[in-house]
């Protein structure tokens, strides 16, 4: 799957997936394995190095205990308001390349007495000062016990991913579709009920577009549409 442009640098999983601007990643464990959100951050540029950071914002249950933050090096118990790597420290990433450290990711490493925990990331780029640059990109974190093991998916599926007009849906859920361009910009926000759905997309440009499915537990599934 293509990665989505954000200013100077795209953000993905290790799989290939996107992570855009406002998403939310569900784990229904905690600790090192299937909890691990592992991520590239790359440099969109061909011609110039660019400098990353990540913020931590903010936690609901939680307050940066047993939370990890692997950028570059690793950090455990995380402080609200403070940036990774510390200080004047970077990540520098050279033109058309990742960060290049496979270990990089998010895990959470407490169980929230039963409750849901969610942690909100910042990734901002700085230029050779420090200070911030251009756009930046929120995403959360999610802890959720209360998932069983076989959800990890919104019940939904596309009709078909080649659009004239209408996007055709089929959900089994409530749910809600955000749209992003191929710059990470939020172009469409819509609510779904269950069953058959029809989205009208005449007021986008022709171009590719992710789909982002949403449900109320905060499970994702994104697609790839192309609008005509």
């Amino acid at each position: 799957m293509t990665s989505v442009t954000f200013a100077q640098f795209s953000v993905e999983t290790h799989d290939g997936d996107p992570i855009l601007d406002g998403s939310t990643w569900t784990f229904n464990i905690y600790g090192l394995g299937i909890a691990e959100l592992p991520f590239w951050v790359n440099n969109e540029s061909a011609t110039e190095e660019i400098y990353m950071k990540i913020e931590f914002v903010s936690a609901v249950n939680g307050d940066g205990s047993g939370v990890q933050l692997c950028f570059g090096l690793c950090y455990l118990d995380l402080v609200f308001g403070a940036s990774y790597p510390p200080g004047t420290e970077v990540v520098t990433i050279q033109p058309g390349e990742n960060q290049g450290f496979p270990g990089d990711h998010i895990a959470n490493f407490v169980d929230g007495g039963g409750n849901p925990i969610e942690y909100v990331f910042r990734f901002y780029q700085v230029d050779a000062s420090g200070n911030p640059t251009g756009e930046d990109l929120s995403m959360t974190y999610r802890y959720d016990p209360n998932l069983s093991v076989g959800d990890n998916a919104p019940a939904v599926a596309l009709l078909q991913n080649l659009v004239s007009t209408q996007l055709k849906l089929r959900t089994q859920e409530r749910m809600t579709l955000s749209l992003y361009d191929l710059q990470g910009k939020k172009v469409g926000q819509y609510s779904l009920s269950e069953g058959d759905q029809s989205v009208d997309l005449t007021h986008l440009s022709a171009s590719m577009y992710m789909a982002v499915m949403q449900n109320d537990a905060g499970q994702q599934k994104t697609f790839k549409i192309v609008k005509r």
